[in-house]
Parts: C-alpha cells; structure tokens; sequence
C-alpha cells in the first residue's frame, strides 16, 4: 500500500467514524425525545453537561451552514470565471468560409 493510498483509507475511515456518530447521535435524540444523546452520556462521566435540545442545534445548523457557504463559493468562484474569461477567438477556418458566405450573398444581392 502506497502513502496516498494509506491516507486515502484513513481518511475514509475517520468520516465513517464521523458520519456513524452523527447518524447515532440524531437517532438517539429523536427517538428518546431530546431526553438521552451519546454526547451527553459521554461528558456525563467529566462532570460536564450538554442539553440535547441545544446539541441538535449545532448537529443540523453547522453541515447546513458548512453546505451553503460551499455552494455559495462554488457558484463565486463560476461568476468570476465567466465574468474574467476572454471570449473565445474564431477558429481560422470558420472565419474564411463565414468572409465566403458573405461575399457570395452580397453578389448575388446586387445581381
């Protein structure tokens, strides 16, 4: 296994761990009615507490937000590649046999 090959499997990895996480933690707060989450239970052993309410919050506010700006960049960086691209130049060919079709019309329009 290369180097990038063995990145590209921890960084596979490390999203499924994220992804399991997040899917168990909305599940959990949903069906247990904003009483019980996993985050919850965890910082429950270091004295600490989380409202699960507040933590749905961010689960669902944070990816949406995240999502929007990408779009949001995506579609910038779209508009400044329209807006700073020159037009395209004629290819040779087709602005001699353009010249030809017009020179022919304008013949035949005085004839």
């Amino acid at each position: 296994m290369t180097r990038e090959q063995a990145l590209g499997a921890a960084v596979c990895f490390i999203c499924l761990v994220i992804l399991a996480f997040y899917v168990v933690e909305l599940v959990a707060i949903g069906c247990s009615g904003f009483q019980w989450s996993l985050l919850k239970w965890l910082l429950g052993h270091f004295n600490m507490g989380v409202d699960p309410f507040y933590e749905l919050i961010w689960l669902v506010t944070v990816p949406v937000a995240i999502a929007l700006c990408a779009v949001l960049v995506i579609f910038a960086w779209i508009g400044w590649t329209m807006a700073t691209t020159p037009p395209p130049t004629p290819a040779p060919e087709l602005l001699e046999e353009e010249l030809e079709e017009e020179e022919e019309g304008e013949g035949e329009a005085e004839g």
